[in-house]
């Protein structure tokens, strides 16, 4: 009876080894478009951009049965040149004494600060308690208001054009998400500065509630930017927005309210509010959105700097992988406002921008 209970316990812990299964996955995307920026006084610029409605890259997801229902994963993305793998030339080179003593070529990946694997390193740990991930990854206010935009924040009418993005992209940061229950899912982050001695200092924290159920997603985002001196809110952010797919048009609206004091910079207070829709047309999608800009700190302090932006643009699929698109936006700045028209790699030079191109994702 022994040996028939250990023989069992033996082919058990056999059977559960070889059901936990693991797997590694490559993707990537190419973005090549032509772009015409106007607008700016020292004339147009044209060009052919890497990453207009999304950052070309390379990547790869792995993922592990641990059984159990736990599952470790990673992902890790890097970031390239599509339009010319070019390196980017006249960089400072500095002594001791930080004097520029000459200049040099580095390596150019085009998104994710210019860094490899810039644009993703994370690993994560998932079960019935939700999910942890730990790394480079992008940050819970940037994620819902990529999700509410219509543009996705890629294309001429990417709204972090005017919209602070909440970090993007936060390093030495933990996140956990709760399980979804009944279509809502909460969330917490935080990114040490890593700064000895002053752990408050460029510290990022924030916090998410979002509903998705059918065709309703709303989100709610907390962004909290420490200043360098860890003893004030170098930025604040709280963002509320949602959609709706009514099948004949999707609506999308947003608002989010910024304040804080960086070291060294006046007051912080910003209002911003975005409308917008996706229609389905004849075989693609139409975008188009509304985003006004209130910059509500006083006229003394440097404030009043408002803009607003107007944005149009179509993408077609020619296959599951493949698609054109184009899209044009243009910013009215006021006062001293300086806002330029970019995508989703590139921040632009004028106030108007048109582009046209071609993505392939793989």
């Amino acid at each position: 009876m022994k040996k028939s209970l250990l023989a069992l316990a033996v082919l058990t812990a056999i059977t559960g080894a070889a059901s936990a299964q693991s797997s590694v996955t490559l993707y990537g995307k190419v973005d090549l478009g032509l772009v015409l920026d106007s607008g700016n006084p020292q004339g147009k610029s044209i060009r052919i951009s890497s990453g207009v409605t999304g950052g070309s890259r390379l990547g790869f997801k792995g993922v592990e049965d641990l059984g159990g229902g736990m599952k470790a994963s990673f992902q890790l993305e890097t970031g390239y040149c599509a339009d010319s793998a070019a390196g980017q030339g006249g960089v400072a080179v500095k002594d001791a004494t930080g004097k520029t003593i000459g200049t040099t070529t580095v390596t150019n990946f085009c998104t994710g600060s210019n860094a490899f694997m810039g644009r993703q390193a994370h690993g994560n740990l998932s079960g019935a308690f939700g999910e942890m991930s730990a790394g480079r990854q992008y940050s819970l206010g940037f994620n819902n208001l990529s999700t509410i935009d219509p543009f996705a924040t890629g294309f001429a009418g990417a709204s972090n054009n005017v919209i602070d993005p909440s970090g993007i992209r936060l390093n030495n940061s933990f996140q956990y998400t709760t399980p979804t229950m009944g279509g809502f899912a909460a969330s917490g982050e935080i990114a040490f500065g890593e700064q000895t001695g002053n752990w408050q200092g460029n510290r990022e924290a924030g916090a998410a509630l979002v509903y998705a159920q059918g065709p309703l997603y709303v989100g709610g985002t907390f962004y909290d930017l420490s200043n360098a001196n860890g003893n004030g809110a170098a930025r604040k952010n709280y963002q509320l927005g949602a959609t709706y797919d009514f099948g004949v048009v999707k609506i999308h609206g947003l608002v989010q309210k910024g304040s804080g004091t960086p070291t060294g910079a006046a007051h912080i207070d910003v209002l911003d509010l975005l409308g917008g829709v996706t229609v389905p047309l004849a075989g693609g999608s139409l975008m188009a959105d509304y985003i006004n800009h209130n910059d509500r700190t006083k006229f003394a302090d440097g404030g009043n700097n408002d803009s607003n932006q107007l944005a149009i643009g179509y993408i077609y699929p020619l296959s599951k992988r493949t698609s054109i698109y184009s899209s044009f936006a243009h910013i009215e700045n006021k006062n001293k406002a300086a806002f330029t028209v970019g995508n989703a790699t590139e921040s632009g030079t004028g106030d108007k921008s048109f582009d046209f191109g071609v993505v392939h994702n793989f």
